[in-house]
């Protein structure tokens, strides 16, 4: 998806867990049982980099995660235009009328991780994902209660909902739950399209075609099912100071949003990049 759009609807953190299965139960639904797109559903990955590591350990994950595209010290280094690593995938599907895509992106950069205790210093760095134009806003308990919805009673859950345009050819709205854990040495939010918000009056998971005959136009809404999401953010002990960000996505991509084009693998790329020089930028700028 455009880089860490759905992470718009994330909330504050919570209190560090004892590990993030037991205390982010959306993440551990996205890694062990999946999302659905059409009839399939597809299991995310497990975190490349996983808590408890020595630094040879987690060196040795980056080094095989990279090998053969950049260098250990060019990876790692301390720069807002160092390389970041992303990786689209087409999911196989038995329902011929979904097509799942998966988008994963790594990178690392450099800063406190103690910032990410500042609630609003985590909306800012979400903030600068959400992509140019972007909107979105909280999803209030009365509109949850409303729509027979449990409304969280914790600081690390919420729900939200997101406008943006997807690589200049779609108009997404999108609400979504999230969740967050925090431990100490990570911090995972996970965030998916919530199904029973599809043909909301209010809040609608829908899609519109932009079209640029004679000036920007959308075309007719259809209902957007099946996208998530989950970011870890894990402590490095080498280089000292530095922080390995990994994003996992997988999404319904409908056979009208690019008319046949292969835009993701031309477009999203520089996307993405923009979108971690944003965050690397933030975590900057607040030394």
């Amino acid at each position: 998806m455009h880089t860490l759009a759905l992470a718009a609807v994330l909330v504050a953190p919570a209190q560090p867990p004892a590990n993030h299965d037991d205390a982010n139960p959306l993440y551990k639904s996205l890694t062990a049982n999946g999302l659905a797109v059409g009839t399939d559903k597809h299991k995310f990955p497990a975190p490349t980099m996983p808590d408890g590591l020595t630094a040879e350990q987690q060196t040795a994950i980056i080094k095989k995660l990279i090998d053969g595209d950049y260098e250990f010290e060019n990876f790692t280094r301390n720069s807002v235009v160092a390389p970041n690593l992303t990786k689209i995938r087409d999911l196989t599907v038995g329902d011929k009328k979904a097509t799942a895509r998966a988008v994963d992106v790594w990178f690392v950069l450099h800063g406190d991780f103690k910032l990410l205790d500042d609630d609003k210093f985590l909306d800012k760095v979400i903030g600068t994902n959400k992509g140019a134009g972007g909107k979105g806003g909280d999803i209030k308990a009365a509109d949850l209660m409303k729509r027979n919805i449990p409304v969280p009673n914790g600081k690390n859950e919420g729900y939200g909902f997101v406008e943006f345009d997807f690589l200049d050819k779609v108009r997404l709205k999108a609400t979504g739950h999230a969740y967050w854990s925090r431990g100490a040495e990570s911090v995972v939010a996970a965030a998916e399209i919530d199904p029973r918000f599809a043909k909301d009056n209010d809040f609608p998971n829908e899609w519109r075609a932009i079209t640029n005959d004679g000036g920007a136009k959308l075309g007719e809404p259809n209902v957007w099912a099946g996208a998530g999401m989950y970011l870890k953010i894990t402590k490095l002990k080498d280089p000292a100071g530095a922080l390995f960000v990994e994003q996992h996505v997988i999404f319904d991509e409908p056979p009208g949003w690019f008319g046949g084009e292969n835009l993701l693998r031309s477009k999203l790329p520089i996307a993405v990049q923009k979108s971690v020089r944003d965050m690397r930028a933030e975590f900057a700028k607040a030394k």
